[in-house]
This record gives C-alpha cells, sequence and structure tokens, in this order.
C-alpha cells in the first residue's frame, strides 16, 4: 500500500518516462524522413532558421511581418515535402500521450490531470493486486441470485429489497465526496459484501478520489510484522489508511483478535471519524452484542455511528458452484 506521495512521485516517473518515448520516436521517424526525402534536413533548418529570427523581431519590438511572412512560408515548404512523401504535417512532432502538458506533467505550474489519472490507475492496479475489483460493478451483480420470495420482517420480497439496497449504494457512490457517510456492510458470508465495496471503490477512483482497499486480517496482521520488521513501517501504513479520501476495510472479523489489534483498529477508525474521512467496513457479524464484545465498547460505539447497510439472501458462492 503506497501513500499518496508515493503514488504522485509514480506518476510522475511516468508521464516523465512517456515524454521521454515519445521524444526518441520522433528522433527515429524524423532519421528516417531525412534519408527517404530529398532536401528536407535543409527545409527543417530553413523553418528553424526563421524562426529564430521572428522570434528576435517580437522581442525587440520590431515589425514581425516579414520575418513571420518568411518563416510561414517556411513551414509550408516542409509541410509539402513530407506531404509529397505520404506523410502528415506533423509527422516530425513527437506524439505526447496528454497534448495539454505535452507529458510534462505540469500546466500554468499545477498538476496536470493527466498525472492524477496515472494515479488513479496505479491505485486501482494496487486494490486488483488485492482483490477482484477488475471484475466488480454494481451491473454484474446479478438480483437472480436473491430469493424472490416474501420477507415477512421487510413486507417485501429478498430479491426486491436487495435491489434498491445496491442501487442506494451505486447512488452512494455516484455522488461521493468528503461529505459522504461512512457504510457497515454486514450480512452473511457469500451475500456480495465485497462486490459491492469493491464496485463503490471503482466508481470513486474514477472521481478522482483516493481509495484505499486492505482486507482486515491483512492490513493488521502487517501492522503486527512491521514492528518486527525494520523494512515496513507500522506508522506510515496506519497513517496512509488513516488518510485516504475513502477507506474500505474488508472482512472485519476474520482478523486475530489481539490487545495490539483493538488498539490500532481504534485508532484507524477514530483518526478517520475525527477527521470526517468517509469508511466503509464489510463484515460478517450480525449480532451488535457479538460485535462489541469482540471489539470493546469503544470501538463498537464508533461502528455504531456509521450507516448500517445488512446484505440478506442465500451464500451467492454456493449457488454459483451448484450450476
Amino acid at each position: 500500500m503506497r501513500t499518496k506521495n508515493e503514488l504522485y512521485q509514480q506518476a510522475l516517473r511516468t508521464v516523465a518516462m512517456r515524454r521521454q518515448t515519445a521524444r526518441a520516436l520522433a528522433q527515429d521517424a524524423q532519421a528516417e524522413a531525412e534519408a527517404a526525402i530529398p532536401g528536407l534536413r535543409h527545409a527543417e533548418e530553413e523553418v528553424r532558421v526563421r524562426g529564430i529570427r521572428c522570434a528576435i523581431a517580437g522581442a525587440s519590438g520590431k515589425d514581425r511581418t516579414e520575418t513571420a511572412a518568411a518563416l510561414a512560408a517556411a513551414k509550408q515548404k516542409l509541410t509539402a515535402l513530407l506531404a509529397a512523401s505520404g506523410r502528415p504535417a506533423d509527422a516530425l512532432e513527437p506524439k505526447f500521450t496528454c497534448k495539454r502538458c505535452e507529458d510534462t506533467g505540469a500546466v500554468d505550474g499545477r498538476t496536470c490531470d493527466c498525472v492524477r489519472r496515472v494515479m488513479q490507475q496505479l491505485r486501482r492496479k494496487e486494490i486488483e493486486a488485492l482483490s477482484s475489483l477488475s471484475i466488480s460493478s454494481f451491473d454484474t451483480m446479478e438480483l437472480r441470485y436473491y430469493p424472490n420470495t416474501m420477507d415477512e420482517k421487510l413486507g417485501e420480497p429478498v430479491r426486491t429489497y436487495m435491489g434498491g439496497l445496491l442501487e442506494d449504494l451505486r447512488s452512494y457512490a455516484e455522488e461521493f465526496d468528503h461529505n459522504s457517510e461512512s457504510l457497515m456492510l454486514f450480512g452473511n458470508a457469500g451475500l456480495g459484501k465485497t462486490h459491492a465495496a469493491l464496485a463503490i471503490a471503482g466508481i470513486v477512483l474514477q472521481k478522482d478520489f483516493d481509495v484505499i482497499y486492505v482486507s482486515s486480517p491483512d492490513f493488521f496482521g502487517k501492522l503486527e510484522n512491521a514492528r518486527f520488521d525494520s523494512s515496513e513501517d507500522a506508522e506510515t501504513l496506519l497513517r496512509t489508511a488513516s488518510a485516504a479520501d475513502l477507506l474500505i476495510l474488508d472482512d472485519l472479523g476474520t482478523e486475530f483478535n489481539s490487545s495490539f489489534f483493538l488498539t490500532n483498529l481504534y485508532s484507524l477508525l477514530n483518526n478517520r471519524l475525527g477527521a470526517k474521512l468517509p469508511t466503509i467496513v464489510t463484515t460478517n457479524i450480525t449480532d451488535g452484542a457479538l460485535l462489541e464484545k469482540l471489539y470493546t465498547e469503544k470501538i463498537s460505539s464508533r461502528l455504531a455511528a456509521f450507516v448500517q447497510i445488512q446484505f440478506l439472501g442465500s451464500d451467492i458462492r454456493v449457488q454459483k458452484a451448484a450450476e
């Protein structure tokens, strides 16, 4: 799990490599064209010289009419030579991935949007390595796996209830901002809680927010290992998770429960609630009393501040395996 600054630095390196590649390919195209087109090199030099003269005239305050006309004529000659060989006018120009910043990563002294897009892609790949985000979306959540039988407590079929629930979660993702509520998705195993959380992550990432996904046993296991492994920094891991625009803490209840775990879970939840940063927790624990027994009153009270969303139905994984 990389910090936001680490993602930013990697994105800058990626964009810089794009610029370097584009310029190298342009140099190769230029060398090939010069070898194939007689007079091309002379025409290029003419454009360069005329451009310098035009710039000098402008800088010295002189009338640029004559030098500008000479430059335009030189460019026209160069374009004609390229066209005669079947090449476009920009055949010798670098083909930058981002036209706006020309792969410099900055526009008018500010970070270009292309850098943020690369950061999103890097974070998405990171999540995909830990989950099935690449195949998780609301469109792939099939309602046919939820029973279409009437539920007396709901007063409607479970399928109808789950259809509305998933639409509400989709709306949550599409309208996500820093004022969004924290959610606790709970219910028995195999009902699509993780799938829905990752579907939210996919949409929120596209909205230019930083999303971090961690499974509870893996994340807190790393924190504990970091106490004895100098290659990992527990404080950085916790700070990174605490500062994400959206944190998804998956499978709460499957970790090894210890005083170290409880201390860090409380710190994580408390930091994010204090900063008013949205968190999504998924858990198979459906009993509030058991939740408090496992995680202490202080932790359960913070989880109680989350919007509680219950998933109902029968284990979808079992149903799919039987098909």
